[in-house]
């Protein structure tokens, strides 16, 4: 598996059954303001110092299989009398097609992820939020050591039916302690 520049914002139909369902669908025009605003930044070289956003491509056949990403959930405030805002970053991941669930890429791909971002940046935490009608999401949280920390009850309907809204979340020295008593091995 390899976590790759991604400028493609093109998704099939059945990649949102389980990636935010109740969040509305991509428009062409959305799509294309979008594709507008890379095209910029690309134009003006102008790219954070860590990625927002990776591809997700099979690394033995080159095939593009999803988007690891991360945005902030609360930007940092300075601090006043020992108390501020510190910088809180949510991850997104997505494995588009579903013929590519429950073969690992999620559970590597977000390893991966975890594994850059912290590396690259520094954050004290990283979490994703996802509904408990997206087992497999939430499988791969807790086999990398992601701790549920919070639980909102009937948050989210999908196809009819009332689903939890679930956050999974890591410290730093969760995840190092995590991938050192796996002696650093990818799930």
């Amino acid at each position: 598996m390899s976590l790759l520049p991604r400028h493609d914002p093109q998704r099939g139909p059945r990649g949102q059954l389980f990636d935010g369902p109740f969040y509305s669908r991509w428009t062409a025009d959305g799509a294309n303001r979008w594709c507008d605003g890379l095209l910029l930044r690309a134009h003006d070289a102008d790219w954070p110092a860590v990625r927002e956003n990776l591809a997700v491509v099979d690394a033995a056949s080159g095939e593009f299989v999803g988007q690891a990403s991360w945005y902030w959930e609360e930007k940092p405030g300075e601090e006043s009398a020992g108390t501020a805002l510190l910088p809180w970053r949510r991850l997104g991941l997505v494995v588009f097609d579903p013929a590519h669930w429950s073969g690992g890429y999620g559970t590597e791909a977000l390893a991966l992820w975890t594994d850059y971002l912290f590396s690259a940046s520094d954050s004290g935490r990283l979490d994703f939020a996802t509904w408990s009608g997206n087992v497999g999401m939430c499988r791969v949280g807790q086999k990398l050591g992601f701790t549920e920390e919070a639980r909102f009850r009937k948050a989210r309907k999908v196809r009819g039916e009332l689903y939890d809204a679930v956050v999974y979340g890591v410290l730093r020295e969760e995840w190092e302690a995590h991938r050192g008593a796996s002696g650093g091995r990818r799930p």
